[in-house]
């Protein structure tokens, strides 16, 4: 599995965030932009597991919710951040002889993304209701909570057909955090958008953002083979207000 460089991220939030604060002390022109999305959304996970026979990992759906904040800082430029609610999910199961026996982790995350947007169709769309708006950046965030559904053997239970499966749930205690879980997340991200305004300043749109993981949220776990990585897939559509 390749490596994933982690020094950029520092250069890139100085970077935005300098960009940020010199927006809001910009001209009364500027326009600024809230907008909620949400919709669905795909979690893949990168780790190697050839230490671990009859075993893989399989990329899960879930769904996120967005309040978004975008600043103009210079005519078809613009800094946008805002919060994001996500789940990033996964499934680890059994394949061969054990095949039916899984877990899957359903995550939830607060994200901040801080990415830089573009129009580079202003000109095409100029007399039109539409507006195309490409963004990249990064973003940070926190691991909230974790739900793990498993599905385990009863060998108290056994019969003539073998041994029973149950399904056990339990949630994630980060306060005594005893697999010692990497909770900071962060990583790039790119998003796209196609706005139409309904009305004045009111819009509606359809947005997709793409998250490329740089932290690995099982870093201090002891006997892993390789690091954990998230890619998640954001497909969603919203509303949004310009003042």
């Amino acid at each position: 599995m390749h490596e994933r460089s982690l020094s950029i991220i520092p250069k890139v939030l100085g970077i935005l965030f300098i960009i940020l604060i010199t927006s809001f002390s910009s001209s009364a022109q500027n326009k600024f932009r809230i907008s909620l999305s949400g919709g669905l959304n795909n979690n893949d996970i990168t780790y190697s597991a050839t230490n671990r026979v009859n075993t893989e990992y399989v990329d899960e759906s879930g769904n996120y919710f967005k309040a978004g904040f975008n600043f103009k800082i210079y005519k078809h430029i613009s800094i946008q951040t805002g919060i994001t609610y996500l789940n990033k999910n996964y499934k680890y199961q059994r394949t061969g002889t054990r095949e039916g026996i899984y877990t899957l982790h359903k995550s939830r995350y607060f994200n901040i993304p801080v990415m830089v947007g573009i129009q580079p169709l202003h000109k095409a769309l100029k007399n039109t209701k539409f507006n195309f708006e490409i963004f990249a950046g990064t973003y940070v965030g926190w691991w909230n909570s974790l739900e793990r559904e498993s599905t385990v053997y009863v060998f108290a239970e056994f019969d003539f057909d073998g041994f029973p499966q149950k399904t056990v749930i339990d949630s994630y205690d980060f306060d005594k955090n005893e697999n010692q879980f990497n909770r900071v997340d962060y990583g790039l991200q790119a998003e796209t958008r196609v706005d139409y305004k309904i009305y004045k300043n009111l819009g509606v749109f359809i947005e997709y953002s793409f998250m490329y993981g740089l932290s690995d949220n099982q870093k201090q776990q002891l006997r892993k083979a390789s690091n954990y990585y998230y890619t998640t897939s954001n497909y969603g559509m919203g509303i949004s207000y310009n003042f």
